[in-house]
């Protein structure tokens, strides 16, 4: 009985372990420019589920405004942010959304952003 509940728990633990690496996931780097401050102070590259670079097809939400970015070849679309604090979401049909719930950008600021998407299990 004791192995029984024991596998139970194991498998329970490595259901919820799966799907929590399922959602897609943010990364962001700061850095404070030097100098005259740059025209685009946003950076965001964005990684499909097999690692490789996504081109289009990206839905953009910064705080109320709606945008599709024109994405580079490599997966690379910039902008320019001003000061003060953003929601964004990130979407593409079929894959998990990816959500920034504060980001704050301030006077003389870089932001770099990685979006990884990551399937949806259809």
């Amino acid at each position: 009985m004791k192995h029984l509940l024991l596998l139970c728990l194991l498998v329970i633990s490595s259901v919820t372990i799966n799907a929590q690496i399922k959602k897609s996931t943010v990364q962001i780097t700061k850095e404070i420019s030097k100098g005259l401050p740059q025209n685009d102070n946003l950076t965001i590259k964005f990684v499909g589920p097999t690692k490789q670079p996504v081109k289009r097809g990206v839905k953009m939400i910064a705080n109320t405004d709606t945008i599709y970015p024109e994405i580079s070849e490599l997966g690379i679309y910039t902008d320019h942010l001003e000061v003060g604090t953003y929601k964004l979401i990130f979407s593409f049909p079929y894959w998990y959304d990816a959500t920034i719930e504060k980001l704050k950008c301030n006077k003389n600021e870089n932001i770099h952003i990685t979006v990884f998407f990551n399937p949806k299990d259809i």
